[in-house]
């Protein structure tokens, strides 16, 4: 393409995205929480905004059936504090002792 009559296209600044304010999250890092819909207590290891979501995420930490240490990145409002003696069986199903 020619120069003349021709227009790029601008990009958004990638600083445009960011969060202006982080906004105050309800847990901190040491926190045992767990999945709203179930699943393992993990560890929280890391909180705050990403530049691709908006709202406060968490890493979390946790070990599989096998001992595997297992990380992964979850919204806030995914989350709930873990409720005391809650483990999962060999099935993956929920239970309370």
């Amino acid at each position: 393409m020619s120069g003349s009559g021709s227009r790029m296209m601008q990009m958004p600044s990638p600083r445009s995205s960011r969060p202006t304010r982080p906004v105050e999250s309800a847990y901190r890092v040491g926190d045992v929480l767990s999945l709203k819909s179930g699943g393992r207590a993990m560890t929280v290891t890391w909180r705050g905004p990403v530049l691709f979501a908006s709202g406060n995420w968490l890493i979390c930490q946790w070990f599989s059936n096998t001992g595997e240490l297992l990380q992964e990145m979850f919204p806030e409002e995914t989350l709930e504090p873990a409720r005391p003696n809650s483990h999962i069986s060999p099935t993956g199903q929920k239970r309370v002792r």
